[in-house]
């Protein structure tokens, strides 16, 4: 009975078989309980072939899986292994390659779309030449890339428009539009450059026609346009000082308000109101310098103001919390000093601390303290300029190093080397490194961002007219201790201490809550635990030393 039923089954294979139903041939020729019937195994090898042919057509139209199935099925027939293996590798390493080239198309059209977003259409096109040509994604994203760029060109031409006819607002809102759609469209930097120098052109104008609040409405049409460029930056700053200035005469800080004019004739557009108003400070300054000496002064127990118009240093506490002594028996904290004062050391008037102070540190060195927001870099010898001077071949300025709020930027006419790269202007990263010339090296530090107080680290061989370890560009509180954001590291017997100026005047206090500070005189050994330090005015007159880097 059960021969017969096989027969059968075999017979209804045989006929599938000449029917060209292969797949219907394979699952009867092929069960468990055939596998030792002559005729089923005959039928099996027969089918070989046919699944091999149709497996190569699924091949060449890409149908891997399909391809796959009937290579697996002729596998499982159990004859010419050797060439069904060959096809099944064949099979397997085409659609290997075929993944790889779609995930090569994915990742080109991702990226240009991407590119795309950020207004890059070069590099988008870069990405998009990686999809294939016949892709359609490509052919969107393409279409998509000349009708940008058409209407970046529009944008910029339309800048271009407003530009010449001295539309700024609506020349800096085309360019944007142009540089969003196109950041890599030729023209667009150099129109940025335009606009730059047309609104500071213009600011400068207002600025010497003393405009101020016009010519600060003229340079705010520039929004985010050239903000690290020189000239901005120049213009930002002189309108900032004005501003400053302004507040300091509102505040009744008439010799505050007449430095920070005195800093902006250094910094601005050369104008002759800032003359006039100085004249008029001054004699402010006088008349209320005057009264606080007199009788009116005395009696509200007021010191006199400084010259930079801060409120004075609060009264030292008593030792010991001593409240009980009467206040004319009081001690009072002073610093310790060494009343010998430097050789040719005469400290200036107090309330003027001069530009550039040498500080000297027992058991740490010597320092070159630079005060201001711009610091100028260059050679040495008779008539240098520089705040920092540098024995070398450079030019009388060849570099400036600018602060403009908490951001510190380098500015050199005849280029700079930063990180490797030549640059113009650039802002300035904590560790970033800049080449002068053919051999001046400097390292630039930000060690705390707890003050504007920043470093020049002079690398080795670099030699100016002080034995300084290294450059202080000092913009605020100056860090002097034992952990990483000192600005000057001390042995930890030291302690630490903070470098302040306060009512135009070096003051020194310890680091933590509750220091009393104390004035540091110009030219005398301050004491401070067993810290000592001495300050002292610079001038580059003295012969030359090699800096320690």
């Amino acid at each position: 009975m059960l021969g017969r039923l096989a027969a059968i089954r075999i017979k209804a294979a045989e006929d599938a078989f000449d029917r060209g139903r292969f797949d219907e041939s394979f699952e009867i020729a092929s069960a468990v309980d055939l596998a030792n019937h002559r005729r089923a195994r005959g039928l099996l090898r027969k089918l070989v072939d046919p699944f091999l042919e149709r497996g190569q057509d699924h091949l060449l139209s890409m149908r891997f899986t399909e391809a796959l199935a009937d290579f697996e099925r002729a596998a499982r027939c159990g004859h010419k292994t050797k060439k069904v293996a060959e096809w099944r590798k064949r099979a397997m390493d085409a659609m290997q390659d075929d993944q790889q080239v779609r995930h090569e198309r994915d990742a080109a059209i991702a990226a240009a779309r991407d590119r795309l977003a950020a207004g890059s259409l070069h590099n988008a096109a870069d990405a998009l030449a990686k999809a294939p040509d016949d892709d359609p994604d490509r052919a969107v994203i393409a279409d998509e890339i000349a009708r940008r760029s058409k209407r970046a060109e529009e944008a910029l031409a339309a800048a271009k428009a407003a530009l010449k006819d001295g539309q700024l607002a609506q020349a800096v809102a085309r360019w944007r539009a142009a540089k969003a759609l196109h950041s890599g469209l030729d023209g667009v930097h150099d129109m940025e450059t335009k606009l730059v120098a047309h609104a500071v052109k213009l600011a400068a104008a207002d600025f010497k026609d003393g405009r101020l609040e016009r010519a600060e409405q003229q340079f705010h049409l520039l929004d985010d346009a050239g903000r690290t460029m020189p000239e901005r930056i120049e213009m930002d700053e002189a309108l900032r000082l004005a501003r400053e200035a302004a507040k300091a005469l509102s505040d009744d800080r008439y010799a505050r308000a007449s430095v920070l004019l005195g800093r902006l004739t250094q910094v601005g557009p050369k104008a002759a109101w800032i003359g006039d108003v100085r004249k008029h400070l001054s004699v402010l300054e006088d008349h209320r310098r005057a009264l606080l000496e007199g009788p009116l002064g005395l009696i509200s127990g007021h010191n006199v103001p400084s010259a930079v118009g801060a409120k004075s240093l609060s009264p030292a506490k008593p030792f010991r919390g001593d409240a009980t002594l009467p206040a004319a028996e009081r001690p009072v904290a002073k610093p310790a000093m060494d009343h010998r004062r430097d050789a040719g050391a005469t400290p200036p008037r107090r309330g003027r601390l001069p530009r550039r102070l040498l500080l000297r540190i027992d058991g740490a060195g010597s320092f070159l303290l630079l005060r201001g927001d711009r610091i100028g870099i260059g050679r040495s010898g008779p008539g240098a300029t520089a705040d920092l001077p540098l024995v070398s071949d450079l030019s009388e300025r060849q570099a400036e190093v600018i602060r403009a709020g908490e951001d510190y930027f380098v500015v050199s006419k005849s280029g700079v080397e930063l990180a490797g790269r030549n640059v113009d202007h650039a802002l300035l990263q904590d560790g970033d490194r800049i080449r002068l010339g053919n051999r001046i090296r400097l390292k630039f530090r930000r060690p705390s961002l707890k003050s504007t107080t920043a470093i020049l680290d002079l690398g080795d061989g670099v030699r100016t007219t002080t034995d300084c370890r290294r450059v202080i560009l000092w913009g605020g509180p100056l860090l002097m201790g034992g952990t990483r954001e000192c600005h000057i590291r001390l042995s930890p017997s030291l302690g630490g201490a903070i470098l302040m100026e306060r009512n135009g005047q070096l003051c020194i206090k310890p680091m933590g809550p509750g220091g009393q500070a104390v004035p540091v005189e110009l030219g005398v050994q301050t004491e401070l635990g067993e810290l000592r330090l001495t300050a002292k005015p610079w001038s580059d007159e003295s012969g030359g030393g090699k800096v320690i880097a």
